[in-house]
Formats: C-alpha cells, structure tokens, sequence
C-alpha cells in the first residue's frame, strides 16, 4: 500500500481540544456495561532516567487552555514522575490561543520545547518542518510501561492508521481523544416503553414512542456552525450510505480522502450531491426533523445540553468532555446513558454500510519529541521516557477517572462513567462537510437550514452543496497552484 504525507489541512472533526473541569460523579453508563468494575490497571514502576550527578532537565509543553484542575492533575502527575524518574520537567501549560503561535515561534528560533503535545494536523506540519523526531522505530518495540505488545499494538487500528504519514513516518504517539455521542435519559424512554437503539430504523421507532408519550425526543442545536449537530450527523450518515466513493476518491490507498483528493474529486466531477445515496440521507435527516423542538433553527449546543440536564428533552448530542457537567446537572434526576449514532442497515437505505461512523475520536493528545534531541542520547532517551509514561495506561485511565479524557491505548479499561465513549464505530474516511473550511461549513449550515424549514427541496439542497464544493475547492486549488497537471499537488510514486 502506498501512502503519502497527510495534506496540512485540518480534515477531521473540529472538536474542542479543552480539557474537561473533572469526572465527578456516578451518573449512570449504558445498561451493558455499567455494572463493569472501575478499571484497574497495573502500577508499573517508572525508570530511573536521570542521576544525582547531573539531573536532566526537559522542556514539555501542553495546551490544557485555562482548565486550573485540569492544570492541576497534568502537573501532580509531573510531579510524580521527576521524583522517580531523576528528570527535572519544565512544563509550559499555555492557553489555547497562545500555544501555537509560541510553538511556531519557538521551533524557529531553534528552542523548540522538548517534549509537546498537539493534534496530527499540527504535528504532521512540524514533522514537515524538520522539527520532530520520527516514532517509527518506538511504533516497533514495547513501550518501558506497556509490556508484552509492540507500542504500536496497543492503538486501535483507525487510529493507527491516521499516525503512519507515510509507511515510515510517525510524528508521534497518541494518549487521549474526545468521542461524540449521543446522551439519552434512560428513565424518559423506559416511561415511553422505548427501546435503546442500535439501528437507524429502531432509532426512530423510539423517537416516536417518546413523542407519543409527550416526551420531546430530542434537543437539536441548529443556530449556527458552532452547533455542530447538524454537521456531525450528516458526516456520519453520508459516510454510512456512500461508502464507494471513499475507494473511489482515494489516491494514496491511505484508507481517507484528503483534501487534494477531494480538490481531485470534485475536478473530474464524482462528487455530486444529488446523487441517490447522498439524496437519502438528507431526507433521512429531514425526516429525523420531526423529533426536535420546534426552535430548532435558533438553538444553541449550551442550551440543548441544559434542556437534556432538565429532563426537557430525551436526548441531546455532545462530546466526552461534557460528560462531567452533564453529571454535576443531572445526578440523581433521572439515569442516563450514550450510545453512538445509529447503524443504518439495508432495511432503511439499499447503499448502507452496516456500520456506525466515529464523530470524533480523531487523537487530540499526540506525544512529540523534538529532533534536535537525537544529537544528545539521554536527553533524547529521557524524553522517549517521559512519553511513554505519559501516555502509559495507568496514565490514561486516571486522566479519565479525572478529567474525562479518553485513554486511545487498548490496554486500559475504560471508568464505569466513560465505558459508552469506547470507540466501536468506523472512522470518519471522507470528512464531507466539516474537513475542508469555514466557508464550507457555513454554505452548508445555511443550506440545511433552508432545507429543514422547507425553503428548498432536497435536490436544492444537492444542486447547492455541488456548488459550493466548486466554489470552495476551486478556491484552495488557486491558492495553492493545484491543477490536473500537477496532480493537485500529490506525489506521484
């Protein structure tokens, strides 16, 4: 298989990357795995990496935004971690808005922190730069807190694949992610005689027995781009019913259609809207429509949350790290629990997958080292440590348990509260209306709006979105001297 550096444009979910303020609480999980213990994992001792002598010192930065107990468990980790280990860690917790621009400024001026964390978008451009130490040979071996399984065996395999840039290059190694899902109050469908969902047909058999029985099935924030419902949705039901234009789009032989490749697409005209498959699922949403409160078009993702923590609506979509406020909310009004979107099977569309798409659950905790260390081997050898032991289980399963991040190593066991956040689905392979830019986002927003309260009819809302990827691919293919002739900026191999 042939594959090629991922393009640096961000081409998965934009999911906020901001810690969670805390896990508190015992909200109920899903009814298969709540009575599951609270996951365990081996204490392993840490190395000892540096001396009395000469303690070596690293530079690790993070973006944990301006969460202070977020900030507070990272550095008590820390904290444990330079005691046994004999390395001294200087962490750099900058907020959002900052982190970037000092990276950036910092790796230029040749003092680039030893040791950060960021998303693969982010590190697939430093790796490009020059900036960052291939993981490719760590991939193969165990990791000093992970033993029995090659480094790279203990990911789950779509998440594997986004890391490999190329079959010989890893910028890095993954920790943590947020999943979306979709929270529903276990107590209002067990009153409707509702059952939880796996299908899509189920799923709207339980929307109905909610409506029947008065209950408002559920909350659809629809005001703006940033209430993401609308997106997130059609991502997942696009790629469920039009899962042959993947194989047909994709160049690299990656297993994901990247923007040069969608540039490519919509070029040579086989990306098209109005096509049935694409067509189905808009009226599949428009029929969905019917279950929301009726403000659907002004609402926003804060107050869908608040109406699903009141009881006012019996489900609402959100990500991991609403989980803890969702739970200081709820607590003992009713039980609850999240399930993924549901599969749509043949029974509903005849191009069906049979499989549910990931919203979400791109890493958004990757571990990077920089390569300057290869000219000093403790230091290096030091910082490959402290990524190990940050990103190691019994790491990850107490950043769950405490900040709700959720751990991306198979080897640890999810906590009862987050063990519906697993990852089961297929991941997102052609990020359709969320992965190319803003201007997208917002033809397509503003088009499902028009769509939904029947200002244009469906194929309206195909002819519109064929245009818009015109416009907005035509745009990035001028701005970056993409043509057939340069095969839209793709190495040939």
């Amino acid at each position: 298989m042939k594959l090629r550096k991922a393009t640096a444009v961000v081409l998965g979910m934009s999911l906020a990357a901001s810690m969670a303020a805390g896990c508190a609480g015992s909200s109920t999980a899903p009814e298969e795995t709540k009575n599951q213990d609270t996951a365990q994992v081996q204490k392993t001792e840490v190395q000892k990496v540096g001396n009395s002598d000469e303690k070596i010192k690293l530079v690790f930065a993070q973006d944990l935004d301006t969460n202070e107990h977020a900030n507070e468990v990272v550095n008590a980790i820390i904290d444990e971690y330079e005691e046994k280990a004999g390395v001294e860690i200087q962490f750099e917790a900058l907020p959002s808005a900052d982190y970037r621009t000092w990276l950036t400024t910092q790796f230029a001026a040749g003092k680039g922190p030893d040791v950060y964390t960021g998303i693969i978008y982010d590190l697939s451009t430093d790796y490009d730069s020059g900036y960052l130490y291939n993981f490719k040979d760590l991939y193969e071996k165990e990791s000093a807190y992970d033993a029995g399984k090659a480094w790279k065996d203990t990911l789950p395999e779509s998440i594997l694949e986004r890391m490999y840039l190329t079959e010989n290059d890893v910028p890095g190694y993954p920790s943590s992610t947020s999943v979306v899902r979709i929270f529903y109050n276990k107590t209002a469908f067990e009153q409707a005689g509702a059952k939880v969902p796996e299908t899509w047909a189920e799923f709207m058999d339980a929307c109905q027995k909610l409506k029947d029985s008065g209950i408002t099935p559920f909350g659809f924030p629809n005001a703006t781009i940033a209430d993401l419902s609308w997106l997130w949705f059609n991502n997942s039901i696009s790629g469920q019913l039009n899962s042959s234009l993947v194989d047909e789009l994709d160049v690299s032989g990656n297993g994901y259609v990247e923007l040069q490749e969608i540039a490519k697409g919509v070029d040579e005209g086989k990306i098209d809207f109005t096509k049935p498959e694409l067509i189905k699922g808009f009226e599949l949403m428009k029929d969905f429509s019917q279950y929301w409160t009726s403000d659907y078009n002004g609402l926003d993702q804060k107050t869908a949350i608040q109406m699903f923590e009141r009881g006012e609506v019996a489900m609402v979509q959100a990500m991991s790290i609403n989980l803890a406020d969702i739970e200081a909310v709820v607590g003992d009004s009713f039980e609850y629990g999240v399930m993924p979107i549901p599969v749509i099977t043949k029974e509903t569309a005849d191009t069906a997958l049979g499989k549910s798409i990931i919203l979400g659950g791109q890493p958004d905790i990757i571990y990077a080292v920089n390569k300057d260390l290869e000219n000093d081997e403790a230091r290096l050898n030091a910082a490959i440590d402290f990524c190990q032991y940050m990103s190691s289980p019994e790491v990850q399963v107490r950043l769950a348990e405490e900040i709700c991040r959720i751990p991306l190593t198979t080897s640890a066991q999810l906590p009862d509260n987050l063990a519906g956040f697993t990852i089961v689905e297929e991941p997102l392979r052609m990020p359709y209306y969320t992965g190319i830019n803003e201007k997208l986002r917002n033809y397509f927003q503003r088009a499902g709006q028009d769509f939904l309260s029947d200002g244009i009819d469906v194929n309206e809302l195909g002819e519109t979105m064929n245009s818009a990827y015109t416009e907005v691919l035509g745009e990035i293919m001028a701005e970056n001297g993409w043509s057939a002739d340069n095969n839209y900026g793709m190495e040939t191999k």
